[in-house]
Order: structure tokens, then sequence, then C-alpha cells
């Protein structure tokens, strides 16, 4: 036995210990991944809710100072009518309105001209309020005509607006106007009153945090980066203000980047608490991630020392598995070499020691497989050679003389079939039969060549013998016995035999339980089906079996229709049998065009029914036309 030449150049222990390593490093990586990004997930919404919420609170306390400065000015703008001269009366309860309040640290009422922003200080303007916190000069907070315009439109719309009133290296103050509309078309100007606050103390609340309030036009007016308020900073370009301006949500949240593709990341909330203002709160990406990459160096150092330890283990564990797997591959370079009686001790009463002993036993028996093999082999030539012989018993698919036409198909099942069909003619006689065995193979393949030696050996003696009966009941018994003592009754036949007198223009004809042909005749241009039914048992059933003998006439270009029931009766992979209605649908159609176009039209549409598996039964068709 010439032996396989295989090289192992890749140890399973080698495998094995990869695998382990592998596995257990991609469990790490995932796990590691998962963790780090679901802290993540968790850092980012827990720094929105944060920021959210510190916007909310920066927003709402703004929102009110603004509101109750609006208040306070609403009054003051009640107490005066610029169309009248000013009394002392109106003076002091001015004075009374700003000096009675605490959000102010200045406030004043001046006419406005809302075409052009120009300001007129009124006769009752420059109240100024406590100043001991923030002793500031009249004149640096006036209300002054560049302070009005940038806010005009919004003025003639809302009736107030914020701005920014800061002055640089100042405290941070914002002012609040609001102009009485009512009075828009007064000639010398519609009057606005002016209340500026200071955001000391709100700029100490928010120390520690990046929050920026502006309007939603984008004018800033407070940032923890004072920088931004001194210097009159607007955001039309800031995404986090874009965001927020064309929301339609009191508040929201998102992440975005500054400068670019390679700018830096920020976390961002925003909150729209009313009065025409946009509250933002950021936080740097990096800042915000930072304890977040911390763990993640953490975890990857102990990914690490798993993987070491998993290294070590799997060593060991690798050498105790894989060493009697090695005894047991020499052993099967031993049985490539033809060595059959091995004896393995196994090492343990676990799969590996089971699998020795199988192996023991596995190759004890290698030698008698081999031996088996060769005689299936030997078996299946002598099929072979079998099939090629049953061949030759059959006759050939066309057949025709001056008086008679014939079309035929046979297909076996396996190798050797059960069915046959053939026919011999002696002088103006010619006698057609067709047999199916019980089942298919070698053993029915025997009978249908006891049958087929028997009718040779009649043909004989109907060419010897001119009193030679061609009685077709005659000849079935003659074959009945033939097929009795060569089964002994454990294999039947179905048989059909006609006989056709070309002389007389009759067809004799006798079944032994098979498919009843058909006789198509001819009458006035169509065929009209008769079915030839006999009564008869099958041939090695009983040995003195009697069969039922009638006879019709024939005419010319009369058609007769044999085969068997592995026609009929073949299954698809559904199980639905091809039925002799369409057999007979499909007959009737053809039969007009002749014998080749009924056998070819029958095969073309069962073998598309049969779906390409291997067929149930053999398969028999013989078309004969009468010329």
């Amino acid at each position: 036995m010439e032996q396989q030449q295989f090289k192992v150049s890749f140890s399973l222990g080698t495998k094995l210990l990869l695998s382990i390593v592998l596995l257990l490093t991609i469990v790490i990586a995932f796990l590691n991944i998962s963790t780090i990004l679901i802290i993540t997930q968790d850092k980012r919404a827990y720094i929105y809710e944060s920021q959210s919420r510190e916007a909310v609170l920066a927003g709402r306390e703004f929102a009110n100072t603004v509101r109750h400065s609006i208040d306070t000015l609403r009054l003051s703008l009640a107490s005066i009518d610029p169309r009248r001269p000013p009394s002392a009366k109106q003076t002091a309860a001015l004075q009374s309105v700003i000096d009675n309040q605490s959000d102010f640290i200045y406030g004043s009422v001046s006419l406005v001209n809302l075409a052009t922003g120009t300001v007129t200080p009124h006769s009752w303007a420059l109240r100024q309020a406590s100043m001991k916190d923030d002793p500031i000069k009249a004149a640096e907070v006036a209300l002054t005509p560049e302070m009005v315009r940038p806010v005009l439109a919004h003025l003639k719309t809302s009736s107030y607006a914020v701005i920014d009133a800061s002055q640089p290296g100042g405290t941070p103050m914002v002012g609040v106007l609001l102009a009485d509309l009512s009075l828009k078309n007064n000639p010398a100007g519609v009057p606005v009153g002016f209340g500026l606050l200071s955001l000391r103390d709100f700029a100490r609340g928010m120390r520690g945090a990046d929050v920026t309030i502006a309007t939603t036009g984008g004018r800033v007016l407070f940032d923890s980066d004072l920088s931004k308020v001194w210097g009159h900073a607007t955001l039309t370009d800031d995404p986090l203000y874009l965001a927020g301006r064309s929301s339609t949500l009191m508040e929201g949240a998102m992440e975005y980047q500054l400068g670019g593709a390679k700018g830096e990341r920020f976390l961002g909330s925003y909150v729209l608490p009313g009065y025409d203002l946009l509250v933002m709160n950021r936080t740097a990406w990096k800042k915000a991630i930072q304890s977040t990459y911390t763990l993640s160096e953490k975890f990857v150092l102990l990914g690490l020392l798993a993987v070491a330890t998993a290294v070590i283990f799997a060593i060991v564990f690798s050498r105790t598995l894989t060493s009697p797997i090695n005894r047991l591959y020499q052993a099967t370079r031993e049985v490539a070499q033809g060595k059959f009686d091995l004896d393995l001790k196994p090492t343990g009463r676990d799969e590996i020691g089971a699998l020795t002993s199988s192996f023991n036993v596995m190759s004890r028996k290698i030698s008698d497989l081999i031996q088996e093999s060769m005689e299936k082999v030997k078996l299946e030539n002598e099929l072979a050679i079998a099939s090629t012989v049953q061949q030759t018993l059959i006759p050939p698919e066309h057949f025709q003389t001056d008086k008679i036409l014939i079309e035929s198909h046979y297909q076996a099942a396996s190798q050797c079939g059960g069915d046959w069909w053939g026919f011999f003619g002696v002088g103006n006689k010619m006698a057609v039969m067709i047999a199916d065995a019980t089942g298919h193979g070698f053993p029915s393949a025997l009978i249908t060549a006891a049958a087929r030696s028997c009718f040779s050996v009649m043909h004989k003696l109907a060419q010897e013998d001119p009193e030679f009966t061609f009685s077709p009941s005659g000849m079935l018994s003659y074959a009945n016995r033939v097929i009795f003592d060569a089964s002994l009754a454990s294999i039947m036949m179905t048989f059909f035999i006609g006989v056709i007198d070309f002389n007389s223009g009759r067809l004799s004809y006798a079944s032994a339980g098979h498919n009843p042909p058909w006789l198509f005749k001819k009458e006035n241009g169509s065929y009209r089906l008769n079915s030839l039914t006999t009564v008869g048992q099958r041939l090695g059933e009983a040995r003195d079996a009697e069969f039922e003998e009638k006879e019709i006439a024939l005419s010319k270009e009369d058609v007769l229709f044999l085969y068997t029931d592995g026609l009929t009766e073949g299954k698809n992979t559904g199980g639905d049998m091809f039925g002799k209605k369409r057999v007979r649908k499909i007959v009737e159609a053809q039969v007009a065009q002749g014998p080749k176009s009924v056998v070819e039209q029958l095969m073309k549409e069962f073998l598309a029914h049969n779906e390409g598996k291997p067929l149930d039964d053999d398969v028999t068709i013989a078309v004969a036309s009468i010329l």
C-alpha cells in the first residue's frame, strides 16, 4: 500500500495555544471596547444633563432679572408723559421708581427716533440709583445711538431689547431697553426706558463653567470668557448657537467641532428661556472624557495580564492534551504503511482514551473493509456487464416494415431493470408483447431474461412449425410455466401479448395482469380509444393459470400504445404521480403526428415531472402504427 505523504507543519498544540490566546484576546477586547463605549455614552449623557441643568438655572436667573427690569421700566414710562412739560410730582415719581428697585445700578428715560436711532435725553433722564457697589460716571453708561441702532428692529416689534453694556476691563453689564410703542407717532421720539444691570455676582456664580448668554440674533450678552463680552462678540458661525436658534424645542444638546476637521471637539447644551435669549453651556471633549481614557488604560493592562496568564495555562494544558493525539497520529502513519495489527494503550478514560480504543478496533477492521470493497467492485463490474447484456434483449427504438412502424423507449430505474418488451413475426403475423417483473434490479432482470428466452424459443417454433397457432393465451400459458419454475413464485410478472394478422386485419390479445394497452382506431379523420382489457393472473403466480383471449378489428393508420406502470405511477419530489389521465391526454394530442411524436412528447413531460430525481420504477413505452 502506498503511504500518503503528509508533512505536519503546524502542530495541534500550537493551534490549541493560539486558539486559546486568540479567543481570550477577542473576549477581553470585546469587553474592554464595550465597557469603554458604555462608559463614554454614560459620561456623555451625564455631561449633557449637567450642562442642561446649569444652562436652565443660568437662563432662568437671567430671564427673571430681565423680566423684573422690564416691569420696572414699564412703571417708569407710566410715570411720565413726554408730550407735556415735566412737573415736580412726575419727576419725584420717576425717581421713586428707580430708587425703590434692586436690579438697576443706573436708570434713565430717553426719547429715541425709531427710524434713525437718534437718542435725546428727556427732561426726566439721568436719574441715578444706588452706586455703592459699582461707582461709575453717568456719562459712561448713558444710552447712545450706537447702543440703540443694532436693536431698533427688535424694539419696533417686541418693544424691548437686551444689549451688552460692558466696558473693556470693567464689570460685565447688560442694558435693558423698553419702548412705549403707544407713543411711536410722537414727533419728539418714542420714550425708551433704559436700565443698567451689573453681572458681577452672576459671573461669580458661573465660575468654572463655560456659559454663554446671547440674543437669538447672535449678540453676546455674557460669557465666562470676559474678553468676548468686552469685545462685543457675535456667534453667527458657532454650531451650538446655530442649532439653538433653529430649534423648535426649549432645550437641546449636541456634539460639535470648532475649527474644521482637525479642530477641538465639544459637548454642548442650549436653553431658550424666553425674552429673545439663548443660553449655551459647553465642555471640551478631552476634559469630559479624561476619566474614561484613564479607565481604558487600566482595562488594557488587566487584559494583557489575563492574556499572559492564559498563555502559561495553555502551554501546560496543550501538552497533556496533544501527547496522546500525537501517538494516534503516529499510529495512522503505520496504518498507511499497511500495518493494521496495532494495540495502543488508552491513557485515560476521557474521549481521547475512547478514541484510542476505537482506533485499535478500526485498524483491525480496515483490512476486512478493503477486502469487502474489492468484492463490491467486482460485483458492480458484474452488474454492469449484466446491464449491458440486458440492453441487447430490448429491441431497437425504431423498427419499420411495409406493414408496421414501431417507436419505443426503455429506461431502467437501476443498473438492471425488470421491464421488457419485444416482438417477432412469421409470415403475415406478428406478435407484440410487453412485460413488467415485480420490482427492479438484478433479480427482476433475471426473470425478464427468462421471459425473453421463452419467447425466443416460441419464435423458433413458429418459424419451423407451420401449425404454430400464434394464440396469445396459449403463448402466455407456456410462458407462465417457465416463469413459475424459474422464480418459484417469489417474483411475478405482468405480461401483455397481441398478435396482428395482416391478412385478416384482426388483433387477438391476452393479458397476465398487465396495464391494458390502448388501441387508437382512426374513424372519420379522428382517433377513438379502445382499452384492450382481458382477465388473467400474473405470470409465475400459479403454474396452471388460464388467460382470457379477445379479438378486435384492425385497420390501416390504427395505433397500438403499450406501456408499463413505471410511466403512470412515477412520482415527483412532492409525491404526485404522473397519472394515467395525463398520459392519455398527451397520447391523444400526439397520435395524429405518429408514434415518434407520441414517444418524444411523453418522455419530455415525464422527465420534467420527475424533476431530475432517480426513477421510482423502470419505464417502457412501445407505439405501433399499422401502415
